[in-house]
């Protein structure tokens, strides 16, 4: 909007600076009302600081202040803290998530909508095949968002800050986790640039992030009884000047805001009680005064058009101007420092709120110290009557008649050999002396406190065996143990399932929303839902072991069973039941071939097995040998048949010739003239010959295929 005159943008600026100013004014009304609502809950939190830290409310000190016992028998400490521990080794397991992300029943890809078909090599795929295809899809996407998630929640020290969470639930009876929060991530890289120089480069990576919020800074709607029904939340930040400034350079935040708060003096901005110099107290450190803190206040609830127009926040024209959003107001005082809509779509706010035993009415829920209070008031009192007690009866009252008898020594003190003197001597020395006995109540004294014990045990559900003790009267047989152990976990199953419900079924869904919203990485967008699985670390370990151990036989003996079984996710299953580092012991697939593979080449044979091998061999080369003598035989015949052939065509022809010369000399013929002749003898001669070659070539192709009859069924038989 453009204006004509100066005057009349002063005029605006002016009454916007006035509306701002309204609207902090406004929010610091509201959080002073939410702070003075919450004064009852954050006595109980000091009364269960107090009792956490073996120390007497003011009142039990006043009361104590004479020549008895004060002993504080701390046993909630104890009790709180295997509460603790117990949760946090069922919650976070060092080797696995208490979370996954899985696909809906019916997933639904963004790029995929109803009645779309698939090519596959040009041909059209029916729609079963394109619902396990958009089924398939939606495993591997949902694999790339919950490695995505998880990457994001370990860079947050995720595990960390919800031990921190667990802590106190258990010690104030409520844990908050916040996130995702973004924060701006520096990323550092060198440049070198053509001429050698290097250049330090600086990337800003908004990522996601959580954080633990300390309870006594948590101040949500007290009209509500969940978190869900809250109409707002507050959260309370202190602030040094240095810490100020520096939020004044984060984008969006109204700089002038600041100057004005950082001209005023700090206590000025400062109307929640602080109780950090209690705390200090209670833990005997030394008080420090925090007059020179800022108290910033973070408010997430619902603003008008009209107080985001005062914050200079863009809106939309059209909009309704009665119509409210969710957003985020940083307020110092009166002050609005910073004002933004809420980033994420679905308009959820940041807050997880966990609760040890839950209280219907409230947000907050109850704390273990809460729960055994009146028991640790039982016990001390019973072990300051066993003190007391003890101190009267061990020695007796004494009670002297000074009329009667005077100290040697002029001292009224008892002592050995003492010496005293009778100073009337008609009384009766016994008249002087008299001793009188304080009962022992010991007995009945103990009984209150083992009574007390066990109802601090009954009424936080925390039995001693749940604390790695064992009473006399618990079985010592291992699956006795594993069926107690399983009994005790019963309750702490429910805070667990609390866990789950409170911030595993809204955090990472959270976490999904925004990678959905800003994530720049489409193969991990797709339809998916939160698998909370806290409760699956639940059993026994011993008891796991045995079941998994049960499992394994049972499939290895039976093959139907062997072919449903991922024997790989078995085998880490075993080594996080045994508490084995998977990764250090369990070898890869490739690892596991090349092991085999070296095994084979060197991995001695059976005797048998060799000896079957050599059988084999010698008859292959008895084979060979027939083969060979059989060839050999064959191609002597063959040279006998032609040699013979050679010397009976020879011996034919030299016999011809000497009858033709005889014949001609008997007859007075020439040998020419003879064989003109005997012509037709000679074509007769040509024919016998022609019959003994064809013979001879006959027994030579006999001869040929039997050697290939030979050598074909040796080849058979190899």
């Amino acid at each position: 909007m453009q204006h004509e005159t100066p005057n009349e943008i002063s005029d605006e600026d002016l009454q916007q600076s006035e509306n701002l100013q309204v609207f902090g004014a406004r929010l610091a009304k509201l959080a002073q009302d939410t702070v003075s609502k919450r004064q009852q809950i954050e006595l109980r939190w000091l009364e269960d600081l107090r009792q956490f830290h073996g120390e007497y409310d003011e009142e039990t000190k006043a009361n104590l202040s004479g020549s008895g016992s004060k002993v504080f028998v701390n046993i909630t400490r104890n009790k709180k803290s295997a509460a603790e521990a117990r949760a946090q080794d069922m919650l976070f397991p060092t080797d696995d998530r208490n979370w996954g992300i899985k696909p809906t029943p019916v997933p639904e890809l963004a790029e995929t909508e109803p009645g779309d078909s698939l090519q596959v090599n040009g041909q059209q795929i029916d729609k079963e095949a394109i619902a396990q295809q958009v089924e398939k899809e939606a495993r591997k996407k949902s694999k790339a968002m919950e490695r995505t998630i998880n990457d994001q929640l370990n860079e947050a020290k995720y595990n960390a800050k919800s031990r921190d969470v667990i802590s106190d639930s258990t010690q104030l009876g409520t844990g908050v986790l916040k996130g995702p929060v973004v924060i701006g991530r520096s990323r550092k890289r060198w440049k070198t640039d053509e001429s050698g120089v290097s250049v330090l480069e600086r990337k800003e990576d908004l990522v996601p992030t959580v954080d633990r919020v300390d309870p006594w800074d948590f101040y949500p709607d007290m009209s509500a009884c969940t978190i869900d029904e809250a109409e707002f939340i507050f959260e309370r930040h202190r602030l040094t000047r240095k810490q100020l400034r520096d939020f004044a350079k984060m984008p969006g935040v109204l700089q002038d805001q600041i100057r004005t708060v950082l001209t005023g003096e700090a206590g000025d901005t400062q109307y929640s009680k602080d109780y950090t110099n209690d705390i200090r107290s209670i833990t005997g450190v030394d008080s420090v005064s925090h007059s020179n803190r800022y108290e910033m206040w973070e408010y997430h609830g619902p603003i008008s058009k009209e107080d985001l127009a005062a914050a200079g926040v863009e809106q939309d024209e059209e909009d309704d101007p009665l119509e409210e959003y969710e957003g985020v107001v940083f307020f110092i005082g009166n002050s609005v420092v910073k004002v933004v809509i809420n980033p994420l779509d679905t308009e959820e706010r940041p807050y997880s709120v966990f609760t040890w035993e839950r209280d219907v009415s409230s947000i907050f829920g109850f704390s273990v110290p809460y729960l055994m209070r009146n028991p640790q008031k039982v016990i001390n009192a019973s072990w300051r009557m066993m003190l007391d007690n003890g101190g009267m009866s061990v020695a007796d009252q004494v009670v002297a008649n000074r009329e009667i008898i005077q100290p040697a020594d002029g001292r009224w003190e008892l002592g050995p050999k003492k010496l005293w003197f009778l100073k009337d001597k008609t009384r009766s020395v016994n008249e002087a002396f008299a001793s009188f006995s304080t009962q022992s109540h010991q007995t009945e004294l103990a009984n209150i406190f083992t009574m007390a014990r066990q109802l601090a045990d009954e009424e936080t559900n925390l039995p001693l065996i749940a604390q790695g003790e064992q009473a006399s009267h618990v079985t010592k047989t291992s699956s006795g143990m594993a069926m107690l152990m399983n009994s005790a976990n019963i309750v702490l199953r429910r805070a667990v399932k609390n866990w789950d419900d409170d911030i595993t079924d809204t955090l990472i869904p959270r976490f999904y929303d925004w990678n959905m919203q800003f994530s720049d990485d489409a193969s991990i967008k797709g339809d998916f839902s939160v698998d909370a699985r806290g409760s699956s670390a639940l059993l026994v370990r011993e008891k796991q072991q045995e079941n998994l151990m049960v499992l394994a036989n049972i499939s290895a003996s039976n093959p139907h069973l062997a072919r449903r079984r991922d024997w790989a996710g078995l085998d880490a299953q075993m080594m996080k039941a045994l508490e084995v580092p998977v990764d250090e012991v369990t070898l890869s697939d490739e690892q596991i071939k090349e092991n085999q593979q070296r095994e084979a080449e060197n991995q001695p044979q059976d005797p048998a097995v060799m000896k079957a091998q050599m059988d084999v061999q010698l008859k292959q080369q008895q084979m060979q040998f027939d083969q060979q003598k059989e060839q050999a035989t064959l191609q002597l015949d063959q040279q006998r048949l032609q040699f013979d052939m050679q010397y009976q065509t020879q011996k034919l022809a030299q016999d011809r010739e000497l009858e033709m010369t005889k014949i001609a000399a008997q007859q007075n013929m020439t040998v020419a003239q003879l064989q003109a002749k005997v012509g037709l003898e000679q074509q007769k001669e040509q024919t016998k010959r022609d019959i003994a070659a064809a013979t001879v070539t006959h027994k030579q192709t006999e001869t040929q295929l039997k050697a290939q009859n030979l050598a074909q069924g040796h080849d058979t038989y190899g």
